[in-house]
């Protein structure tokens, strides 16, 4: 049956989700389509314990999804129960009730249609627009094609951008392509950061390795024996002996990652510190750009290399009897996956296509930019990353690694900052209705901190935000105003900024995420209750006139001595005057008569009404942030004049 919305958004990632949700919630009709049978992505497949590292860095959709999952447990558990407290705040969850929170998600919003089961074949273009996309039924065979106004690919592989014509990037680059220091070639110790010889920073063709987030638990009542696979290969998994005679190795959890959820269960991943685990490098390179037979053969690959890696760690009598019995009181939860015998459905895509977008994010963009206290600034900003700048292997163990690192695994958490992440980076430059918040624009080093489940759905709600608004005004995505998006997205909560002293419920926490993007702070300290002086908001008010809305922002007044019109300010002698240099020397706050001086010209000048809080606030100075809030909302104001 062909299909016609405003929105077409390509794959129930959670990227996906936030994208169809934030469009929907603007009064777009959205039609959501997945090529799988299941919604959610990775989160809704496994990955219960969330990739972030502080909260306070994400906001918007993600933060919904959180407290949805946080109601669950209390509602079903109660608040002082063991699973609430598990859960961690809604950091931890079960596959199942990750699947139950982005079902109701969708469900709340009516202009979503959702699809499941429909694969992309082709898309048709009009010039640089996509106008429809054909997609196959993956059970029947039938074909439909679907048309919308605006797109988004929201898919792991990035098949709609590379159908209509998007150049994309595979592999990883140099180290000097985009001067990354750790870019190419690495061996790096996971545990001790040590650098081994043979890191030689060549760029190649090779993808981080990709795996299965498993679901187990060593609850006897709730537990789903291993079972060996019809392809067994023992020699898989042999090499694990020699880590154990060689002491490297010594349980069952040095060899697979168990993170606690709620419920007795686990959100089991790859063991950073361990050679052979639940990854199988090198052996994904099809992946991204093959076809549905082909995915299906290596997500089939992975599997069965899986089970043969939990079926050896129970049964294989070489292993010492400590680690086979650590081993066998685990078992996949029974009430987790029913449909798919409580294996996970989605296999973990790490990194596949990368675009080539208006801006390419790299290693660089996540850390300190030289001579500041803060990552880089963009003034395009539309949501915020916190995670380590990280990769899985890209090779299997070699003699080279001596035993220690395997080839392209690193995780630097301690070189990342907390960073923006631009419009720049979901933007194809060649399609004009089209945009992918999840084959990102970026290098492998930076595609490596990006690459998490609540960036992804950050980037996919700014995307529908985004999408909406070319529709609606009837220009391509590129042409955005980009500062007008980010209003929006502050006024929905999102992210675009991180401070570390300006929490959400400050007033002026909006103002202060947009003047983030500006150049305005240089590092994670706003200081917003400080008082403000004359020098800094003159420099504020000096960047604002450059800003959409900003052109007609009049100076601060050159004194604050000025008296009202009809009071006689005669006899004065000008010239014995204390020069204004050393006046604001040591007179240098903004008082809040001056302030309101400022803030009525301004009005007058913008056509606006706009009262503020400088004539309501308490002491002599406005603070900073009083100033900062100010001149936010004029800017707005007067952007919505235009």
């Amino acid at each position: 049956m062909n299909k016609q919305a405003d929105l077409i958004v390509y794959g129930g990632t959670p990227a996906g989700i936030g994208a169809a949700i934030a469009a929907a919630r603007r009064g777009k009709r959205v039609l959501m389509v997945e090529p799988s049978a299941f919604i959610g992505g990775l989160m809704t497949s496994g990955l219960g314990e969330t990739d972030i590292r502080s909260v306070d860095t994400s906001g918007s959709i993600f933060g919904e999804f959180l407290a949805h999952v946080y109601e669950h447990y209390v509602s079903v558990y109660g608040e002082n129960s063991k699973q609430t407290k598990e859960c961690n705040g809604g950091l931890r969850f079960e596959p199942s009730v990750a699947r139950t929170v982005m079902h109701k998600l969708l469900g709340s919003e009516p202009g979503i249609e959702a699809v499941c089961l429909r694969e992309i074949v082709s898309v048709q273009m009009d010039d640089d627009r996509i106008v429809s996309i054909e997609v196959e039924d993956v059970q029947t065979g039938a074909k439909a094609v679907y048309g919308a106004q605006q797109f988004i690919d929201a898919m792991y592989e990035g098949d709609l951008a590379a159908m209509a014509g998007v150049p994309y990037r595979l592999g990883r680059e140099s180290r000097d392509e985009w001067n990354e220091e750790f870019a190419g070639k690495l061996y790096c110790e996971y545990r001790t950061k040590e650098v081994l010889p043979g890191s030689t920073g060549e760029g190649d063709d090779l993808l981080q390795a990709y795996n299965f987030r498993l679901c187990m638990t060593d609850n006897p009542d709730n537990r789903v024996p291993f079972a060996k696979p019809d392809n067994y290969n023992r020699g898989d998994y042999t090499s694990l002996l020699d880590d154990i005679a060689a002491g490297r190795l010594s349980s069952f959890g040095e060899i697979v990652k168990l993170s606690r959820i709620p419920n007795g269960k686990t959100d089991t991943n790859n063991h950073h510190n361990c050679s052979c685990s639940t990854d199988l490098p090198g052996e994904n390179l099809e992946y991204p750009e093959g076809k549905r037979e082909v995915r299906e053969r290596i997500a089939r690959r992975h599997k069965e290399y899986i089970q043969g890696l939990l079926w050896f760690l129970q049964e294989d009598e070489a292993l010492p009897d400590k680690i086979r019995l650590e081993a066998s009181r685990w078992g996949f939860a029974a009430d987790e996956f029913p449909e798919t015998d409580h294996f996970p459905p989605q296999i973990y895509v790490r990194e596949a296509r990368r675009i080539i977008g208006r801006y390419v994010f790299t290693e660089n963009d996540a850390r300190l930019a030289p001579g500041t206290q803060r990552s880089p600034i963009h003034f395009d900003s539309i949501a915020t990353g916190d995670y380590a700048i990280d990769s899985h292997a890209t090779r299997k163990r070699e003699e080279i690694g001596q035993n220690r690192a395997l080839e392209g695994f690193l995780g630097f958490g301690a070189l990342t900052e907390v960073y923006q992440i631009p419009f720049g980076v979901i933007l194809p430059e060649t399609v004009s209705n089209l945009l992918v918040p999840v084959a990102v624009s970026a290098t492998h080093m930076g595609f490596g901190t990006i690459r998490m489940e609540p960036f992804w759905m950050q980037l996919g709600f700014a995307a529908g935000v985004a999408a909406d608004m070319s529709q609606s005004s009837a220009i391509p995505v590129q042409q955005l105003c980009v500062d007008r998006l980010q209003d929006e997205l502050i006024e929905a909560r999102q992210i675009i900024t991180y401070f570390r002293d300006v929490k959400a419920d400050h007033e002026a926490h909006q103002a202060m995420q947009y003047f983030g993007t500006k150049s305005v702070f240089t590092s994670y300290e706003a200081n917003p209750d400080a008082a403000c002086t004359v020098a800094d908001a003159s420099m504020w008010l000096n960047m604002a006139r450059a800003l959409p809305g900003g052109a007609r922002l009049p100076a601060l007044p050159a004194t604050d001595r000025i008296a009202p019109a009809g009071v006689d300010i005669g006899p004065r002698k000008l010239a014995k005057e204390q020069p204004y240099r050393l006046y604001w020397a040591e007179k240098p706050e903004l008082s809040r008569a001056m302030a309101v001086r400022w803030l009525d010209a301004t009005c007058r000048s913008l056509g606006v009404e706009y009262r503020g809080r400088f004539a309501d606030g308490s002491g002599h100075s406005v603070t900073r942030g009083e100033f900062v809030t100010a001149l936010y909302k004029l800017l707005k104001l007067s952007r919505r004049k235009r």
